[in-house]
């Protein structure tokens, strides 16, 4: 039986379209199979200067944050130079190790997994919803049958996996974890710290409990942003991995994530689970650049921005910012 934690984290945090990838030197963006001629083979080999990052400084203390978009190229490397620790963009998860509570987990999560009243997503959808979810799936994953079984919000995940995958991106976070694995390697410190969470049942019901209407409205904005946004989306990846941040300024960008993160955060408890899983990447970043000379921290650019992000916390604290 796979830890509790992971489909937790899986269902929760990728729902809200949590986008966290990593540092990149080699770039490899293909698309695969009979594509259609808006998305023909698209090839970046070689090394590159890759991202640009931003700088936060303290006396001779120095953290660089990579910000990340959603997706990214597949099979990207990082060489880490002179990097003593790495934060990865969200903690890990636990809930203890009472055997009862993992077993009380594992039966909600695989409940959570049964659409609503256990209808078929054709019964679950409005007509014209389903067409075109069945003209994606058709079209990019024509032997995936499980998808009709789903409930709209994880059917909404699965059609995003697969239709990225098909144009060469990836919406999991496989970069980063091979940030994490080269870090091993190479003997640098990883920052991830556990996100303790008391009540992992009682969460996993609230999720379960999200309104059918909510998840239809996710449903419908990743279905819109697959059918209207995904040319952008490689050539964003591609401006990203290149590091070409004039390029990337001037692509526009669809927002999906409104519907999908109203349809779970109706729960205060899910609500108070991500604030303070993005509380702690705040806390872990300011920590390690106090104990290590360079440190390189991964997040979102949409947690990174504006005049609530962390950037602008992060001087309102009175550190040195500066960014590409």
């Amino acid at each position: 039986m796979r830890s509790p934690g992971s489909p937790l984290a899986a269902t929760v945090l990728s729902i809200l379209g949590a986008a966290v990838a990593c540092a990149a030197s080699i770039v490899h963006l293909r698309a695969a199979g009979d594509a259609p001629e808006s998305m023909q083979e698209l090839v970046v080999e070689g090394r590159h200067e890759g991202p640009r990052m931003w700088t936060v400084r303290r006396g001779d203390h120095t953290l660089w944050i990579l910000g990340t978009i959603s997706p990214l190229p597949k099979k990207m490397v990082w060489q880490p130079d002179a990097v003593e620790e790495v934060v990865p963009a969200w903690p890990s998860y636990g809930i203890g190790a009472n055997p009862i509570t993992a077993l009380r987990v594992y039966i909600a999560w695989r409940h959570l997994q049964k659409p609503p009243d256990n209808l078929p997503l054709s019964q679950s959808l409005p007509p014209p919803l389903y067409a075109r979810v069945e003209t994606l799936r058709i079209r990019y994953a024509p032997h995936d049958n499980k998808i009709e079984q789903m409930r709209p919000m994880l059917a909404a995940r699965e059609l995003l996996t697969r239709v990225l995958d098909a144009a060469g991106l990836a919406a999991r976070n496989e970069v980063q974890q091979e940030v994490l694995n080269l870090a091993a390697r190479h003997g640098v410190r990883v920052h991830q710290d556990k996100l303790r969470i008391d009540d992992p049942v009682d969460v996993l019901k609230d999720v379960g409990a999200t309104p059918l209407a909510g998840e239809v409205a996710c449903l419908d904005a990743v279905v819109t942003l697959l059918e209207t946004d995904l040319v952008n989306m490689k050539a964003r990846a591609r401006a990203w991995a290149l590091g070409d941040v004039e390029m990337l300024r001037q692509i526009p960008r669809a927002d999906n994530r409104a519907a999908c993160i109203a349809a779970v955060s109706t729960s205060e408890r899910v609500r108070s689970l991500i604030a303070r899983a993005q509380d702690d990447w705040l806390i872990a970043v300011t920590d390690s650049l106090a104990r290590n000379r360079g440190t390189l921290a991964v997040q979102s650019m949409d947690r990174l921005l504006g005049e609530h992000g962390a950037l602008a916390t992060l001087r309102a604290r009175g550190y040195t910012v500066e960014g590409p």
